[in-house]
């Protein structure tokens, strides 16, 4: 049987550098959707979004005089019927302010809270990011399908922003669009616009972060254990690291992943502003964070930026040398 080899054109579809990146980036993320346990962290962030967007919802019956949550508040002790009054009134007669400020708080909390669902799944992802690859000699074989070193790592990368988006960025723009959709007043969306800005910057800058952080840990063994326990240490055992530093020596306390996340949080969200705005127009408000006053004060505090800065800056700096060492062909 005799073949042709002779120079033939090539007819079909030209795939970009773009293309290939996306192959690596969506084969990736179908790796890690694979799991059971993936598609449970998915369906509990997406479940807190549709909780937040109900939060939202209640809070736009406070401007219906009739509403259920109005008449429902009728049923409640004096003090707190005060207080409804209270987030009344200022929703109604300041809403430039008021649902500005409410917006900044709850989407605050929410975004806090979904980070620790985010963290978990990347640690169930990094089985199947640099670590697979490693151990199977896969990139020797991307090298030979034209896909250079970093088009390699901008698909492990999407791979990681594609998750995140699931986990995290996903369910705070959703919550945002129908909580406002549900809204009494269209003017929600313009006024509750800081608030949503907040949560973009800072959740795409800890993604990002997030994204080359595990990069490097998933690239330091061919072992999928090895990566994902050293990926717990550095988020938990970093968290002990907090009130070390600040009964000893202070520095220590930026070397928790999640600590200098949320020195970053606060600096964006401006909550100390907020806080003090709700007390100084509900003063029913100030009495609450008496009774919350640990809890407060965490968020309440100034951000240490500096420290949070040099932190991460050091763990991005290992991250990337881990990963130039790592990742090339043999």
């Amino acid at each position: 049987m005799k073949h042709d080899t002779t120079y033939k054109h090539w007819d079909g579809v030209h795939l970009g550098i773009w293309s290939r990146r996306a192959v690596i980036a969506t084969n990736g993320l179908k790796s890690c959707l694979q799991g059971k346990w993936m598609r449970r962290v998915i369906t509990l962030c997406w479940a807190a979004g549709m909780m937040q967007v109900v939060i939202l919802f209640l809070l736009g019956q406070l401007l219906i005089a009739d509403s259920i949550v109005v008449q429902w508040l009728g049923n409640l002790s004096p003090q707190l019927q005060a207080i409804g009054r209270a987030l009344v009134g200022w929703l109604e007669q300041h809403p430039e302010i008021s649902v500005r400020t409410t917006y900044n708080l709850l989407f605050f909390f929410f975004s806090s809270n979904l980070l620790t669902l985010t963290l978990v799944a990347i640690a169930l992802a990094m089985p199947h990011l640099i670590t697979s690859d490693l151990s199977s000699n896969a990139i020797i074989v991307y090298s030979s399908k034209a896909v250079g070193r970093f088009d390699y790592l901008l698909g492990k990368f999407g791979t990681l922003f594609c998750l995140m988006t699931l986990t995290w960025l996903g369910p705070v723009c959703v919550a945002w669009l129908f909580g406002n959709f549900l809204s009494t007043n269209w003017h929600f969306f313009w006024h509750s616009r800081a608030a949503f800005g907040h949560t973009l910057l800072y959740v795409l800058g800890s993604m990002t972060i997030l994204s080359v952080l595990a990069l490097g840990v998933s690239a330091i063994s061919t072992r999928a254990k090895a990566t994902v326990s050293l990926w717990v240490a550095l988020w938990l055992l970093g968290n002990a690291f907090v009130p070390i530093g600040i009964k000893t020596k202070p520095w220590l306390k930026f070397f928790s992943l999640s600590f200098d996340l949320q020195q970053i949080s606060l600096a964006v969200f401006k909550l100390k502003d907020d806080f003090q705005l709700a007390t100084d127009n509900i003063p029913f408000f100030g009495e609450m964070l008496k009774g919350i006053r640990r809890q407060a004060n965490s968020v309440m505090q100034t951000p240490e930026m500096g420290g949070a800065i040099w932190g991460l800056s050091i763990m991005l700096v290992v991250s990337v040398s881990i990963i130039l060492r790592k990742v090339k062909p043999e």
